[in-house]
C-alpha cells in the first residue's frame, strides 16, 4: 500500500508573538524634601530695622518742627476768669433758749475797781503782820444784776454783800463782795466754790 507521504512544509507557521508590554518599573520615588522654613531671625532683624527707622524718622521730624517755630513766641493774653461767688447760705433761725443766769453775760456791764497800791515799807525781821482777805466777785451798773449774783453766791454757802460806789465820771457801780477771810486757807476754799460757778473774783488783801 502506497503511503502518501506529504512533504512536510518547510515553512513553520510562526505564531504571531504578542508584543510584550513593558512594565514600567515603579521605582520607589524618594519623598521630596520640604523647603526650609523661614527662620525667625530674619523677621526679628526686619522688625528691628523698621523700628529703628521709625524712631529716627520721628526724631528728625521733631527737629524739623522745632526749627519751624518762631524765635519770639508771645502768648496771647487771656482774661482771668472770675472765681464763682459762693452762694451765701442764710443761717437758719434757731429758737432762742430760755434766759439763764450766766456770769459771762454780765461781764460787759461789770467793772472791777482796784484799790490804790501802797508803797513798800521795810519791816523788821521776826515781826509778822496779820492780814484778812476780801473777794470782789463783780461790779454792775444795775443793782438787780448785783442782787442776782449775790443770790447765786449764797447757794454756795458764802455770804456776800453789795457796796455802791461812784467813779470819776459820776456813774454808780454796785460791787459784790464776799468775806472777809482770816486766813489764806479759808480764802482758797471760797475761791474753789466760786470757780465752780464760773466766777473769777478779785482778791483784796488788807491788814487786820
Amino acid at each position: 500500500m502506497t503511503r502518501d507521504y506529504a512533504k512536510p512544509s518547510t515553512t513553520k507557521t510562526s505564531s504571531k508573538s504578542k508584543p510584550k508590554k513593558k512594565t514600567a518599573k515603579k521605582s520607589a520615588a524618594a519623598p521630596k524634601a520640604a523647603p526650609p522654613a523661614p527662620s525667625n531671625s530674619g523677621k526679628s532683624k526686619f522688625f528691628h530695622i523698621a523700628l529703628i527707622t521709625a524712631i529716627l524718622g520721628g526724631f528728625v521730624y521733631g527737629l524739623y518742627k522745632l526749627a519751624q517755630l518762631p524765635a519770639d513766641r508771645t502768648l496771647d493774653p487771656t482774661t482771668p476768669t472770675k472765681p464763682s461767688q459762693a452762694k451765701q447760705v442764710e443761717p437758719t433761725k434757731t429758737e432762742k433758749p430760755e434766759a439763764r443766769f450766766q456770769f459771762y453775760d454780765m461781764l460787759p456791764n461789770s467793772e472791777v475797781e482796784t484799790d490804790a497800791v501802797t508803797a513798800y515799807t521795810f519791816k523788821e525781821k521776826g515781826v509778822q503782820e496779820e492780814y484778812q482777805y476780801m473777794l470782789q466777785t463783780g461790779s454792775f451798773r444795775q443793782r438787780k444784776d448785783a442782787e442776782r449774783q449775790k443770790a447765786t453766791i449764797a447757794f454756795q454757802g458764802l455770804k456776800a454783800s453789795i457796796k455802791a460806789t461812784s467813779n470819776d465820771q459820776g456813774s454808780t457801780w454796785f460791787r459784790v463782795q464776799t468775806g472777809p477771810f482770816a486766813s489764806r486757807s479759808e480764802m482758797n476754799a471760797a475761791l474753789d466754790k466760786l470757780y465752780a460757778i464760773n466766777i473769777q473774783p478779785l482778791v483784796k488783801k488788807s491788814k487786820k
